[in-house]
């Protein structure tokens, strides 16, 4: 962008002067990088020289049994683990180097910072662990061995222990704040290394409980024993079951006649009810009909008596007629 924006304001004979720009900036973007870079060193250097050492001093088939003796039979895991000094001392530094370096550098770099870190922690401790294994090896066919000989462990309970410190190493790691969590590869290697699987190590000790496996027994024992009586309880239950039955038959039918009889008694009682209903509705129909016969007849009585009081009437109107016309002719 800032070489964009100068060469819009420079005329074209000046447009040289942005090479040295360019070649600024890539001095830049190398400088950065061996800086960064220089972290991920100071690390390698510190475990390849100040830490390896340490592998020589570590059985991790001693550290098994003792662990197992302390426990009082509580479960090794990768979140109780304490690590040998080797992992320990990694972990340490690590941590010490993330305390300053999160102060000085921005989110972007330091994640890219420990990313780089992450990256060789995870190759370099099997391939540690397996240099020294195979060096301790050599020296000792040439009659070369001493106290600080290291070896792979060779029971179940070693390996599991060095694969949950490794595991316990890695968690570590990922749980400092601002970087980016790393999917650590080692115990995998590690595993493939030493020939065994924690996870379907784990799954395969289950059965093999003692106390489980007799109370699975019993259990057996028990479900066997409920069986059988209750094929014994289905059979009496069905004896009992067909003896209910018949009875209920018999109750049934003495119950069915009693109702069907008490059903015809009400049937006589309502046709009863109703005959008697119907002929009190008779006579009240004929004693309607008496009444409105009545009515007709001084219904006609009354027109009888209108038309006669009109005819009277028409005739008082001819009557006086006479009698207005003889005071007229006298006028």
């Amino acid at each position: 962008h800032v070489r964009a924006a100068l060469m819009a304001q420079l005329p074209s004979k000046q447009h040289t002067l942005l090479v040295d720009l360019d070649r600024v900036k890539k001095e830049y973007a190398d400088h950065n990088e061996k800086v960064l870079s220089k972290f991920v060193s100071i690390i390698g250097g510190i475990v390849e020289h100040a830490l390896a050492p340490r592998i020589g001093k570590t059985d991790f088939d001693a550290r098994a049994k003792k662990s197992a003796a302390a426990a009082d039979g509580s479960i090794v895991t990768a979140a109780n683990v304490v690590c040998c000094p080797f992992l320990e001392g990694i972990s340490s530094n690590t941590k010490k180097m993330h305390q300053v370096l999160s102060v000085l550098l921005p989110e972007e770099h330091l994640q890219d910072v420990f990313s780089r870190i992450f990256a060789y922690v995870d190759s370099k401790v099997p391939s540690l662990f397996i240099t020294a294994s195979a060096a301790s090896a050599s020296e000792g066919s040439g009659g070369a061995g001493g106290n600080n000989s290291f070896s792979l462990p060779q029971t179940d309970d070693g390996k599991r222990r060095m694969v949950l410190e490794v595991e316990a190493m890695s968690n570590a790691l990922n749980r400092l704040s601002g970087v980016q969590p790393w999917d650590f590869s080692a115990m995998k290697v590690l595993e493939k290394k030493l020939d065994i699987n924690l996870d379907t190590e784990g799954k395969e000790e289950q059965p093999d409980d003692p106390a489980k496996e007799a109370f699975g027994n019993k259990e057996d024992a028990k479900a066997e024993d409920s069986l059988m009586n209750g094929e014994d309880g289905v059979k009496e239950n069905n004896g009992d079951k067909t003896h209910e039955r018949e009875e209920g038959d018999s109750s049934d039918g003495d119950a069915e006649t009693k109702e069907s009889l008490t059903e015809n008694v009400n049937d006589v009682d309502n046709t009863n009810a109703d005959n008697t209903a119907s002929s009190s509705a008779a006579v009240e129909i004929t004693n309607n009909n008496g009444l409105s016969s009545e009515g007709e007849q001084n219904v006609c009585n009354g027109e009888k008596d209108s038309s006669t009081a009109t005819e009277q009437a028409g005739l008082s109107e001819d009557r006086s007629e006479p009698c207005v016309r003889e005071e007229e002719d006298e006028t």
